[in-house]
């Protein structure tokens, strides 16, 4: 009799057994064909299909068509094993797929709720750090420039091909960044600023120095950057100066082992002091001029050009 009681009692716990391992293979199974899904998305550059599958945040805004169009897309992705939690109905998805002729593996997450399987965590990968130190750079197919203030820009995996942050620089080469799992790049673009940058810049101390120019004080014409030639017969102070730009000081771009990202040229200036001399008597003297030393800050804000003098 009791024999006969524990083989029921067994037979219970081999069909609950049975019964919850089949609907463990059914989550599995949905999540895989998700996991699928949303691989093939990206092998076939469908940005939106795989934003849909794992509801991306709209704000990213390299997860576009027109961004994963203009990349070289993965290959051959695969679902290699799918784990299924028995407490939850989180499944862990292995994957692998190549990418310029190599291959990545990497792990996704499925969740489901009310709607269904979506990706919660999925292949996307953040961008390397944007050094201050650089203007940024452009992803092809993009809207946005990236900078030093775009800490967290994802994409999906791919081979991106990148351009200059805008008119005023130009970026050597065709570079171009491996996004993929486990890459991690160290960016090296070689930006020097462009002929719309120099000519920029080029009218911006233009005017600084027509503007030092109308100065009639000696010491305040050296003070804003002309360094005009000491006179002989008169004192400088006191005296009344005239100074005419015969030739602006000429921008140009600095040494690559330079801190400066701009130099100017000594230009040429002439410029009539007129006074009295050491005795009192009604003097002129004229005098000579080239740019003496110059400080500002240069920057690009909403795609100007800013000079600073200081």
């Amino acid at each position: 009799m009791w024999w006969v009681i524990g083989g029921a009692v067994a037979l219970v716990v081999v069909i609950i057994v049975a019964i919850v391992l089949f609907i463990s293979l059914l989550g599995g199974n949905g999540a895989k064909s998700v996991a699928e899904e949303y691989l093939h998305d990206i092998a076939k550059g469908d940005a939106s299909a795989a934003n849909k599958l794992a509801r991306a945040d709209s704000s990213d805004f390299l997860l576009t068509d027109a961004v994963l169009a203009k990349a070289k897309h993965i290959s051959d992705p695969a679902v290699t094993r799918t784990l299924s939690s028995r407490s939850s109905d989180q499944t862990q998805v292995s994957v692998a797929y190549k990418l310029a002729g190599k291959t990545y593996r990497d792990t996704i997450e499925l969740d489901k709720d009310d709607k269904g399987w979506y990706v919660s965590r999925g292949l996307v990968y953040q961008l390397p750090y944007v050094s201050s130190s650089i203007a940024g750079f452009t992803v092809d197919g993009a809207k946005q420039t990236i900078t030093s203030d775009d800490s967290e820009v994802s994409a999906y995996p791919g081979v991106y091909s990148l351009g200059a942050p805008n008119k005023y620089y130009d970026l050597a080469g065709s570079p171009t960044l491996t996004v993929a799992a486990g890459s991690y790049a160290d960016l090296k673009l070689d930006l020097t600023p462009s002929a719309a940058y120099i000519a920029e810049v080029q009218k911006q101390v233009d005017a600084h120095y027509a503007e030092c120019a109308t100065k009639t004080a000696y010491y305040d014409v050296e003070d804003c950057g002309i360094d005009l030639s000491f006179p002989s017969n008169m004192p400088a102070s006191g005296s009344t100066v005239a100074v005419t730009v015969v030739e602006s000081p000429k921008v140009e771009v600095g040494d690559s082992d330079s801190y400066y990202q701009f130099k100017i040229g000594d230009g040429s200036f002439t410029a009539v002091l007129t006074g009295s001399d050491y005795r009192g008597n009604p003097a002129t003297e004229n005098l000579t001029g080239r740019a003496g030393y110059i400080s500002a800050d240069i920057s690009v804000k909403d795609d100007k050009v800013v000079v600073t003098f200081n």
